[in-house]
């Protein structure tokens, strides 16, 4: 039996007669962290909310450490895999302790913490974050980027070992960017993994161990960062509004727009 954390196999969704995802098969070992890349309209978000369980998909199989996804109850789902959507709205004005701690609940059913263990693992996760001065902040209060931080604060007290992140950096600027994928890279050297959509080409290829790129619904592209992100790859995606390069130091490779 393999060892991943997450199979899967001939995955398909469709939406009325619209075939959003086909044949879509990946895995995810422990430890790994895989960015899922493409275009607008892609199928990433689509993808990551069925292998979180939240969309059901038509065709295929989703495995999480060797078990059907949809015979998971959702108290097990939430053990083994955290999801972080694109778009994290609380309807509630919830201080941002008490959103980081619903994480917790989980957790909270097998082996109950108290209240001041809660506490403290909160902190920990929001210091680790950048945020623990918001910790009294109310979270309808915050901006786009602080709610998103704090959400992913949730994600990391959750504890799961498989992370599902939609776009976690799409409304942060670059220094915090950079601070939530690294705390993500230590989080997958310590042993969890990762699978992540994303837009910036130049953080995937930096942070990203594979990437997997989409097109219309179909896997076209997977690998090391500089074996997808190849002119041919993105050119053919993205025609000859970027350039790609290599870094001067890193030698990472480097997608740039660029004026005609």
């Amino acid at each position: 039996m393999s060892s991943a954390l997450l199979i899967v196999s001939k995955l398909g969704y469709n939406a009325g007669e619209k075939t959003l995802l086909s044949d879509i098969s990946l895995s995810i070992q422990a430890g790994e962290l895989v960015g899922i890349i493409g275009p607008n309209g892609a199928g990433k978000s689509t993808l990551m909310k069925c292998l979180s369980g939240f969309q059901k998909y038509n065709r295929g199989e989703v495995l999480i450490k060797g078990l059907s996804l949809t015979k998971l109850s959702d108290i097990d789902r939430a053990r083994d895999l955290s999801y972080l959507p694109q778009y994290s709205e609380t309807a509630f004005p919830f201080s941002v302790m008490e959103t980081v701690g619903f994480g917790f609940h989980v957790q909270q059913q097998t082996q109950p913490m108290s209240a001041k263990a809660i506490a403290a693992k909160t902190i920990e996760a929001l210091t680790l974050v950048g945020i623990d001065h918001l910790k009294d902040r109310s979270i309808t209060a915050l901006s786009g980027g602080e709610k998103q931080l704090v959400h992913f604060a949730r994600l990391l007290v959750q504890g799961a070992p498989l992370m599902l992140l939609d776009e976690p950096t799409a409304s942060l600027d670059i220094g915090h960017e950079s601070q939530l994928m690294n705390v993500l890279y230590q989080q997958c050297q310590q042993g969890k993994s990762a699978l992540v959509a994303i837009h910036n080409l130049n953080t995937a290829a930096e942070f990203c161990d594979r990437l997997i790129l989409v097109e219309q619904g179909q896997i076209i592209a997977e690998g090391k960062p500089s074996d997808v992100l190849t002119k041919a790859n993105i050119h053919r995606l993205y025609q000859d509004f970027v350039i790609v390069s290599q870094h001067a130091e890193t030698g990472n490779t480097i997608v740039s727009p660029y004026r005609k």
